[in-house]
């Protein structure tokens, strides 16, 4: 009889433990926002970069050639992107420049200037990198329009877009490999 006991005794308590748990939330009227509940992982549309979310942006987006430095001061993100000899394509090059941009203005809402430079190492570390191709990117260069929209043309190429909008440095290593 004792055990019977014992046993409804933490019955009893187990529902009253859920009961008490189903009202907390009722309780707590921040946690509702007019009625409806806030998804856990939200799709912001454009975040404030920081040093303590600075990894995640990146590894959100992959690019196609190696990040070798990435810094970010006050307003300002500077990207080292890393090439090999011979091997990257122009195109792949401009995709990376253009989605570093999109990333840049449209992804978040503090970079107000974006330096990137893609640096060609020298296999197996006999040399120092060469600059291949510079992008000096600043938010005020975009009109209104086309920051918000994070979109080109539909018959501009990414490279059109990039050279129309923003400074591009071609050293003379990649205008005598890709301007032939």
């Amino acid at each position: 009889m004792k055990s019977h006991n014992r046993v409804l005794i933490a019955l009893l308590i187990s529902i009253g433990f859920a009961a008490a748990l189903s009202i907390v939330p009722k309780l707590d009227r921040t946690v509702q926002t007019a009625g409806s509940d806030s998804p856990v992982f939200r799709t912001d549309s454009a975040l404030a970069l920081s040093d303590r979310n600075l990894v995640d942006l990146f590894v959100r987006h992959p690019l196609h050639l190696d990040i070798s430095h990435v810094e970010w001061n006050d307003t300002i993100l500077s990207v080292d992107l890393k090439s090999n000899p011979n091997e990257t394509a122009t195109g792949l090059i401009y995709d990376d420049l253009y989605e570093l941009a999109r990333l840049g203005f449209a992804g978040t809402k503090n970079v107000k200037q974006l330096l990137i430079r893609v640096m060609e190492h020298a296999p197996a570390g006999t040399g120092n990198p060469q600059l291949l191709l510079a992008m000096d990117a600043k938010r005020s260069d975009l009109s209104p329009g086309v920051a918000a929209q994070s979109g080109m043309a539909v018959k501009e190429t990414k490279e059109q877009f990039l050279s129309s909008h923003f400074s591009l440095t071609y050293t003379h290593k990649w205008l005598d490999r890709h301007r032939r």
